[in-house]
């Protein structure tokens, strides 16, 4: 799990330079670091996110989640997620339940009817199509801590 997540790490991170990317690194400690500053910033909503590096058609965010997220359909973007500790339920496909338009390319909902549930634990890596309806879900007492990749689909 470690060797996958520094690969990903080698070659996405990066931060924003004036014209160009230059390359970035982010340790596992860095990772740590992050994740335990991510408790002390936990939303009302149980949910707490650090973007660690934004190249334009790509970016990653570290996210702590103690409690279920609303559902997401991201129109051009899809998601890659590095499950790092902690486990949940994540909803794909289906049907949004009160879709309502985040942003001209982000639709969010209340519930997905006919989705799959898969239930995802560290170690895992997984992808979400961009216009795939999809939804966190994390039993009560648990967290789940996710490496979350939006690459920008054509």
């Amino acid at each position: 799990m470690k060797s996958l997540l520094m690969l990903f790490l080698l070659l996405g991170a990066s931060v924003w330079a004036a014209d160009a990317p230059a390359f970035g690194l982010w340790t596992v400690d860095n990772v740590k670091q992050a994740a335990r500053e991510l408790v002390a910033r936990l939303s009302p909503q149980g949910i707490a996110s650090q973007k660690l590096a934004d190249m334009g058609n790509y970016n990653f965010a570290l996210a702590l989640r103690r409690q279920s997220g609303s559902v997401e359909v991201h129109l051009k973007m899809a998601d890659i997620f590095v499950i790092e500790s902690g486990e949940a339920d994540l909803v794909t496909g289906g049907t949004v339940v009160n879709p309502t338009n985040a942003s001209p390319t982000e639709i969010r909902g209340t519930a997905i009817e006919g989705g799959v549930a898969h239930h995802v634990a560290a170690g895992d890596v997984l992808t979400i199509p961009a216009g795939m309806p999809h939804q966190v879900k994390v039993a009560p007492g648990k967290e789940v801590l996710y490496m979350a990749i939006k690459v920008v689909q054509p």
